[in-house]
């Protein structure tokens, strides 16, 4: 993770990164409204670059606000994308879910941000048999907790695979994204242990993506929709600033982002301008 923030560490302290391949640089994620940011609108603002947290009225959270739908449905980063020209084969989620998560959605109708946006553009959401066959990457990276929770005969993988296989997810589509959840839920359990291990993991996948990265082209874009695990004396969110790192071919169209509602349209402008 260093190496992405220019060989510092991801603290307040770090300083500010503006070039032409690597932009590393705080953004707001408070977005004018007061309490803590939470994930439904955090999301739903950071994929859309509209500030769903002020149409709520609130900071919403895990599951999208009744509000944000139909701002997901219109302008998301895939439906932007779509709407740009890029078919849906040119766009991928690299996300894989267990059966029983898929069975939950549509019995309860309650999507996250990330499977409501991409089912709403048409993108395919994916599964065990994506992962096995290596098309997918899990949630947690390694599959590690796949393995001990959903399947032990999923086969495992090491951070630098996952790094390679998402890698060739990216080389495959025009735009690819993958979510991370761990550091938010150990955020909440404030395990210092658990934190450190997912650290080491996070700094391993990033390892091996730059390993693959090609600067002059490809992009690689890295965000939050709000602070947590940099602050495990609580264990809610924070209203701190959360990181941007924009580190390949075209990153320093990110040099003047403020917040979370910059990082969407600023990447749609990129892409279509090329």
């Amino acid at each position: 993770m260093a190496r992405l923030g220019g060989g510092s560490p991801w603290t307040e302290d770090a300083p500010v990164i503006d070039e032409a391949t690597r932009v590393f640089r705080p953004i707001d994620a408070n977005l004018d409204v007061e309490g803590l940011p939470q994930s439904g609108t955090g999301q739903a603002t950071l994929f859309t670059g509209i500030n769903c947290a002020e149409a709520a009225g609130r900071h919403y959270g895990p599951f999208p606000h009744s509000t944000s739908k139909p701002i997901l449905k219109q302008h998301s980063v895939f439906a932007r994308l779509k709407n740009a020209g890029y078919g849906v084969d040119r766009l991928a989620f690299a996300n894989a879910y267990p059966q029983r998560f898929f069975v939950h959605a549509w019995e309860r109708k309650r999507w996250t941000v990330t499977t409501y946006m991409a089912r709403k553009a048409g993108i395919d959401l994916h599964g065990s048999d994506e992962l096995r066959a290596g098309n997918a990457v899990s949630a947690g990276i390694t599959n590690d907790r796949w393995r001990d929770h959903l399947d032990p005969t999923m086969p495992p993988v090491t951070e630098a695979a996952a790094a390679r296989r998402f890698h060739e997810i990216g080389r495959a589509h025009a735009f690819s994204l993958f979510e991370y959840y761990l550091t938010d839920k150990i955020g909440h359990e404030q395990d210092f242990d658990k934190s450190e291990a997912i650290l080491i993991t996070l700094d391993r996948f990033f390892a091996g993506l730059l390993d693959h990265l090609d600067p002059s082209h490809d992009l690689l874009l890295v965000s939050s929709d709000h602070g947590n695990l940099e602050d495990l004396s609580i264990k809610t969110h924070t209203r701190n600033p959360v990181p941007l790192v924009a580190y390949g071919a075209g990153a320093n169209v990110f040099r003047n982002a403020n917040s979370l509602l910059d990082v969407t349209p600023t990447l749609v402008d990129l892409m279509t301008s090329r």
